[in-house]
């Protein structure tokens, strides 16, 4: 113990013994976790994360140890999804301001929509109109032309014309009907999307969601597939995040966002979903401080058991 302390004390003195003039100071730990100190870093030592230390001892900056090739390319990973939330949030903030000013509450959704659906339902109504009327008319000429069969007479080209006019005019009215349906399923479904969205909004919290460039991601990353209906996974994957003490500021229907890491042992938890080539995935990223401690944060066994714990996720049956 003494020879600790010893050691320490002459680490300390050497540090401050150094002269302004002498550049800076750097501090790397090796493989066995035997500390350094030195104005010049070895070359064997050159790819470890190291740190610049003041005058006084205190670490002014942290050079990042040189990546793996599988590093690099879990970094690559990490920076794509970074710039799809991104890409995410900022189409969810123009919907969602445009929702704001369009709508003072509810009720101005319900009244819009329904103002449309009346306005479909007068289609609807004309539409089915002509379609007794088309029908008619079909079944006329069908009828004219098995008066020729029956008389053992070839139907004129005549009729089989109006026939196959008639069965078109009675077949494109059909579907515009049903085309009318669809516009109304979609309009109702839009409404209750967007009252949903309205009352999220109001109770997310005041703080603006931002993607984080300036904290340091982990290189661990969640990913989950899921394939026809995956509202139930993305549910079970936001409880999840929650049973782990995220502070989630806001949500949507493609992505998460928690509280800002402040302090070194923080991580900023996000959830993606990504819709790609006709299939879906759930992503899991972490962020943590730009320290050193943070940097552990992010690497962490807490941090690895998280993720793990994610990825062996599924829907709630």
């Amino acid at each position: 113990m003494k020879n600790h302390h010893y050691l320490l004390l002459v680490i300390f003195f050497s540090v401050l013994s150094i002269p302004a003039s002498a550049g800076n100071l750097y501090k790397w730990v090796d493989e066995n976790g035997n500390a350094s100190y030195s104005d010049k870093v070895p070359p064997k030592d050159a790819r470890r994360e190291r740190e610049t230390l003041s005058e006084t001892g205190r670490t002014i900056a942290i050079k990042d140890a040189a990546k793996t090739g599988d590093e690099i390319q879990q970094f690559r990973k990490v920076q794509a999804l970074q710039e799809t939330k991104k890409q995410i949030l900022e189409n969810q903030l123009n919907h969602d301001t445009a929702l704001l000013k369009t709508f003072q509450t509810e009720t101005d959704i319900d009244a819009f929509t329904n103002s449309k659906l009346d306005m479909i339902d007068s289609h609807i109504a004309i539409a089915i109109g002509q379609s007794d009327n088309l029908r008619k008319q079909l079944i006329g000429q069908q009828k004219i032309a098995a008066n020729f069969e029956r008389r053992g007479k070839n139907i004129p080209k005549k009729t089989q014309t109006r026939i196959t006019s008639a069965q078109t005019n009675f077949d494109e009215n059909r579907n515009k009907i049903a085309d009318l349906g669809q516009q109304k399923a979609y309009l109702v479904a839009k409404s209750m999307k967007d009252k949903s969205r309205f009352n999220t909004l109001h109770s997310l919290s005041a703080q603006t969601p931002e993607i984080n460039d300036g904290t340091k991601p982990s290189l661990l990353l969640g990913e989950l597939k899921c394939d026809i209906n995956c509202e139930p996974l993305w549910e079970r994957t936001i409880n999840f995040i929650k049973t782990k003490g995220a502070h989630i500021i806001f949500t949507s229907e493609n992505l998460v966002l928690t509280k800002k890491p402040s302090l070194s042992k923080d991580r900023g938890i996000s959830l993606t979903k990504i819709h790609q080539e006709g299939k879906t995935k759930i992503m899991l990223d972490i962020r943590c401080i730009d320290s050193r401690i943070g940097k552990e944060t992010c690497r962490n066994k807490q941090t690895t058991a998280l993720v793990n714990e994610f990825n062996s996720l599924v829907p709630d049956q």
